[in-house]
């Protein structure tokens, strides 16, 4: 349907419409001035025009039944107006045994037509019914002038704005001002926080390379002790002894042993055999238990280390808390009200410390337990082969012994004893068993020492994260976009300023939201004042008066130029500062007079309803 959006009523038809009975004729002018009594069916001519148009009365009630004239059960509304063509239309409305009908210049159309022609029902009742807006959309009224508003372009904006607001705003991309300002205030949010989370993590990495230096002071100390032991067991180890010379003796006495095993085939063999058991005997004897979980048992000491000092310092923090400190991993000011919840916090955090220390401890346990038998089954295969040789040299001993009994055997057993001592005091020097014991035990701890050593230095050494910069580029990056909230908050407020200049009115002054300058949030604040009064607190003349006002904005936004119906008139003297744009119908109490409806030019005689 084609959109009226200007007309005047000409004249009206009403039978079976509340007061009247039998058919009335009305005309109408502009303006059209209604006098009568109270009762005389002054309001049913709003209700009659309003009904026909919104299939609802002058202030949009429900409840169609009480439109019925009690008398006649056949309503029936007949509307001549003019449109801004200056065409002429008629507009019925029926209802017969409850079936409703509408038609337009003689075809029956729907509501929904209607709606399209004048619009929805609030646009034409808040132009029709000057306190409709403000008396019966109330809150609601916000939400229709939005869809009315006129859009504001960027560009508009923008170029009121000051060269400084436009030049932070250059560049940024924002269909939405709000979706962006809540993105923007998200994203600062994030950056605190992670400045918060930095700082913390700055200060236990601070901590734990401190207690790393401790460890790393204190391990270098016990491995110079241990040295210096070792070296006070080496010195006595060969004191006054020349190893020079006992291993020329030995060279002798292992050639003189190998002239003499081959004076005989047989025997020379024999006891070829016998250097070669001897050989093999001293070089498994010699073999030291060399660990393939050195490398893994450092690493494990090392976390098991770091995590029990994190706990020790945790725990410190955890049993200090008290409000009036600062909370050293999150840096929040510890109140008595958010004491529980920051020690509930950090008791996570020392809860996570000890579920994962059990679980390093119980891999360096493992890692322990299986060197440990590593080590135990090193030995008994090393103890197993020395037994096996040690009966190889003693069956071939015996063979010799037997099959020989010479001089010469004797030699060589005199050789092989000479040899056997000589190579023991190579090896334990001065030391007794105890002490090489203790000596080999302590080579063992050294590498353990020096492995554990070498991990400290690695956990110390490590350059690790530059906090410090993280820290400022993200309190920078806050900076930035505080100056971008601030940019935003000036192009709202400046939004708002060049959309409401739509609702300019002259003492009228509606205000649908604010803008918070400080943070740009938009706050929704509908105020409706007159003259800087609440409109409850205004008397019945300023409420029509600022009706009038609201009904010639609600013309201005929708581009709708329909007839205003002023109720009361009698208690406003003039509408000279309101300045209607279209056709006014006024209605008046005369009491005790009868209905009159006069247009302009037309005769005083009155109307009388049925």
């Amino acid at each position: 349907m084609k959109q009226i959006s200007t007309f005047q009523i000409t004249g009206m038809t009403l039978s079976g419409f509340k007061s009247y009975n039998g058919p009335m004729e009305l005309s109408f002018g502009n303006p059209t001035i209604v006098t009568g009594g109270n009762g005389k069916g002054k309001s049913s001519v709003a209700d009659a025009i309003a009904f026909i148009i919104t299939g609802l009365p002058f202030f949009g009630e429900r409840g169609i039944d009480r439109l019925h004239c009690d008398d006649n059960g056949d309503l029936f509304l007949r509307m001549g107006f003019v449109d801004g063509e200056g065409q002429a239309h008629e507009l019925t409305r029926t209802r017969r045994s409850s079936r409703m009908t509408v038609t337009f210049d003689g075809y029956e159309i729907r509501q929904l037509d209607l709606a399209e022609m004048f619009g929805e029902k609030d646009v034409f009742l808040s132009i029709f019914n000057p306190l409709y807006f403000i008396e019966e959309l109330g809150d609601n009224g916000k939400n229709l002038l939005e869809r009315y508003l006129p859009a504001v372009s960027h560009g508009e904006i923008m170029e009121k704005l000051s060269e400084d607001t436009r030049e932070s705003l250059m560049g940024q991309e924002f269909l939405s001002p709000e979706g962006y300002l809540k993105r923007l205030r998200e994203d600062i949010r994030e950056l605190e926080e992670t400045v918060i989370y930095l700082t913390g993590q700055k200060d236990l990495t601070g901590t734990q390379r401190r207690d790393n230096q401790e460890s790393l002071s204190d391990l270098t100390e016990k491995l110079a002790a241990l040295t210096s032991e070792m070296e006070l067991l080496e010195q006595k180890r060969y004191a006054d002894l020349s190893i020079s010379q006992m291993k020329e003796q030995l060279v002798e006495l292992s050639s003189r042993y190998d002239e003499t095993a081959q004076d005989s085939g047989t025997a020379g063999q024999a006891e070829a055999a016998f250097a070669e058991l001897h050989r093999r005997m001293g070089a498994r004897g010699a073999e030291q238990y060399v660990s393939k979980f050195t490398d893994a048992l450092a690493d494990a000491r090392a976390t098991v280390n770091e995590l029990a000092t994190r706990y020790a310092k945790e725990m410190g923090y955890y049993k200090g808390f008290h409000p009036g400190i600062s909370c050293p991993v999150c840096h929040r000011p510890v109140t008595e009200e958010n004491l529980g919840e920051v020690q509930g916090d950090l008791k996570k955090v020392i809860t996570a410390i000890v579920a994962e220390g059990r679980e390093r401890k119980a891999q360096l346990e493992e890692l322990q337990a299986l060197d440990a038998e590593s080590n135990a089954v090193f030995e008994q295969f090393k103890a197993d082969d020395l037994q096996t040789l040690e009966t190889q040299i003693q069956t071939l001993s015996s063979q010799n012994s037997a099959e020989a009994g010479s001089e010469r055997n004797s030699e060589l057993d005199r050789l092989r004893t000479d040899i056997q001592n000589l190579t023991a005091t190579l090896e334990y020097g001065n030391l007794t068993q105890a002490e090489y014991d203790r000596l080999r035990g302590y080579d063992d701890k050294r590498r353990q020492f020096e492995s554990d050593l070498a991990a400290l230095q690695a956990l110390t050494g490590k350059s690790g994260t530059d906090y410090e910069a993280q820290i400022k580029a993200a309190q920078d990056q806050v900076v930035h976009k505080k100056k971008l909230i601030s940019g935003m908050a000036l192009y709202l407020s400046k939004r708002a300023e060049l959309t409401f200049s739509a609702l300019r009115m002259n003492r009228v002054a509606i205000s649908l939201y604010d803008v918070v300058k400080t943070t740009g949030e938009i706050k929704d604040t509908f105020r409706f004042t007159y003259n800087g009064r609440r409109y409850d607190r205004l008397s019945l003349s300023e409420k029509v008066r600022a009706g009038m006002e609201v009904s010639e904005m609600m013309k201005r936004l929708t581009g709708r130029n329909y007839p205003v119906f002023v109720d009361n008139m009698e208690s406003v003297e003039d509408l000279a500062n309101v300045r209607p744009t279209g056709q006014v119908i006024m209605a008046k109490l005369v009491p005790g007079a009868g209905l009159s409806v006069k247009g302009r030019s037309q005769a005083s005689a009155p109307s009388k309803a049925a």
